[in-house]
């Protein structure tokens, strides 16, 4: 029997967490997560979603309510767009499972089938919607410029960067 870890990755996209932090840099660093919830128009489900997902980039942390912007959250707020990619992109070999995901693809010369990549990744935790994983996975592949994925093909390609 195999056993899973739920995966800790929840299901927020680039714009989104990169929209917390400058919206919170705004509010300087620090603010409620029901005020954040109600000037953002937000169900606070859904931004629960986008706050764990700067959790684990470390570019926020919560407590009793209180979201605060950490000093990396705030570098990556004032930096331009180029400086974002590259600071995300040194998250992406840390934080799983982009950090599986990289690997093996480094494993593999840099390029792996879809479905090799996902069952691979759902041996070590749970992958309960296939394809919003796979949505999740390509945007913050793309943005960060680690991976991108050909869709003619159905195959992850490690970026030459990181080769």
């Amino acid at each position: 029997m195999v056993k899973h870890k739920i995966l800790p990755i929840p299901h927020a996209d680039v714009d989104e967490v990169l929209g917390l932090a400058d919206t919170l840099y705004g509010y300087k660093c620090k603010t409620k997560i029901s005020f954040l919830a109600d000037e953002l128009q937000m169900d606070i489900d859904d931004l629960g979603e986008v706050v764990e997902m700067a959790k684990l980039l470390g570019i926020v942390s919560t407590r009793k309510g209180v979201i605060n912007l950490t000093l990396f959250g705030e570098a990556l707020s004032v930096g331009n767009i180029d400086n974002k990619k590259k600071i995300l992109r040194g998250k992406m070999l840390e934080v799983e499972p982009f950090k599986t995901t990289i690997t093996l693809l480094k494993k593999s010369e840099g390029k792996i089938e879809r479905d090799e990549m996902i069952d691979s990744i759902s041996k070590k935790f749970l992958v309960e919607d296939r394809a919003m994983f796979l949505k999740l996975m390509i945007g913050w592949g793309n943005y960060t410029e680690s991976f991108e994925y050909d869709s003619d093909d159905e195959t992850f390609v490690l970026a030459p960067n990181l080769i």
